[in-house]
C-alpha cells in the first residue's frame, strides 16, 4: 500500500519517542490515536498487529499508520526491540495511491507556477510507501534522534524544527522508493530551457529584450525559444513581458505617486501612450483609473 500526500500538505508534529517494548506491557494493548504515526525500528526486532494483521519489522523498517487504525504488540520468535514513533497531523489528509498509477510521477507538471503573473498553486504529489526498508536507514534513525530529542526538551521554536525534522524523513522514505522503484524522474531538456527562460525575463522585462539578445543569453535560436515557452506558459513570450511589466506598474501605481509617465518609463516603455493602451488592453481600466480605484 502507498499513500501520496501533497507538497503543500501542513504537518504537525504532536508527540515523538523511544519505545522499548521490553520494558512496557502497555506494548500489547490495542492502541487508536486520531493522528498519523510513523514507526521505525531501531533496535532488534518488533512485532505489531495492525488492523489484525501480524507484522515483524527489524532495523530501518517504516509503516506508518492512518488516524484511528488499531494497532498494538505480540511476542514473536525474534524477541523484543525498540523502535521510534511520532504521531502527526498532515492537512489536507494523505490518500491511498495504487501503484499502477506509478509513472504519472513522471509527467512534467508545467502547471504555469513558474510565471510570477499566475496565481496557481501545484500540488505535487508525494508517494510515501506504507511499509518501506530505506538504504540509508541510519540517516533516517539519526533524524528520528533528533526528533525525539526536540519533542522531549522543547525550547525556542522546537515544533517548527520538528516539522523540519518529520518533513525530512518523510522525504528519505519517497525519495528512495522513488529511486529504487527505477522510474524515469528526469524532465526534458525543453522544460529545464523554459525555467532558464522564465527567469530571464523575469530579471530583465524592464530592459529592451530584443531577438538577438535572447538568442546570446539563451545560447537557442529565438524561434525555439517561442516555441517552448508558448508549450509550457501557454502564452507567448512578448505577452508575458507585458504581463510582468503591467504586474510592476500596478504597484508603482498603488504605492507610489510616481506620475504615469515615470512608471511607464521604469517599466519598459518609452511611449507613455503605449504604456496606457496595454495596461488597460490587461487590466480593462487606464492606468489612471486603476490608481484612483485603488485610493476608493
Amino acid at each position: 500500500m502507498y499513500y501520496s500526500m501533497s507538497r503543500l500538505s501542513v504537518l504537525d508534529v504532536r508527540w515523538a519517542d523511544l519505545f522499548d517494548t521490553s520494558a512496557s506491557a502497555s506494548f500489547h494493548k490495542r492502541h487508536h490515536n486520531p493522528y498519523y504515526e510513523l514507526i521505525i525500528v531501531a533496535e532488534g526486532s518488533v512485532h505489531l498487529l495492525v488492523e489484525g494483521s501480524p507484522l515483524t519489522l527489524s532495523v530501518g523498517d517504516s509503516i506508518l499508520l492512518k488516524p484511528w487504525e488499531q494497532h498494538g504488540g505480540w511476542d514473536g520468535p525474534e524477541g523484543r526491540g525498540k523502535f521510534f514513533w511520532a504521531q502527526f497531523s498532515c492537512e489536507p489528509g494523505m490518500e491511498e495511491f495504487a501503484l499502477h498509477r506509478a509513472p504519472e510521477l513522471t509527467i512534467v507538471h508545467a502547471e504555469r507556477t513558474e510565471l510570477r503573473t499566475v496565481d496557481i498553486r501545484h500540488e505535487d504529489p508525494v508517494i510515501i510507501p506504507r511499509r518501506y526498508l530505506t538504504q540509508h536507514r541510519y540517516k533516517l534513525l539519526s533524524l528520528f534522534q533528533q526528533l525525539v530529542e526536540k519533542m522531549k526538551e522543547p525550547t525556542g521554536y522546537f515544533r517548527f524544527e520538528a516539522t523540519l525534522l518529520l518533513a525530512q524523513m518523510l522525504h528519505q522514505i519517497a525519495d528512495d522508493f522513488l529511486r529504487s522503484s527505477h522510474l524515469d524522474t528526469r524532465f526534458p531538456v525543453s522544460y529545464i530551457t523554459f525555467r532558464q527562460l522564465v527567469n530571464h525575463l523575469n530579471n530583465g522585462y524592464d530592459a529592451k529584450l530584443s531577438r538577438e539578445g535572447l538568442e546570446q543569453a539563451m545560447d537557442r535560436k529565438y524561434e525555439y525559444l517561442c516555441q517552448v515557452f508558448k508549450k509550457y506558459a501557454g502564452t507567448p513570450i512578448n505577452q508575458y513581458i507585458h504581463q510582468l511589466r503591467v504586474q510592476r506598474a500596478k504597484y508603482l501605481l498603488r504605492s507610489t505617486s510616481q506620475s504615469v509617465k515615470d512608471i511607464a518609463e521604469e517599466t519598459g516603455y518609452d511611449d507613455p501612450f503605449y504604456f496606457s493602451r496595454m495596461f488597460k488592453r490587461l487590466e480593462g481600466v487606464s492606468p489612471q483609473q486603476y490608481r484612483e480605484q485603488s485610493d476608493a
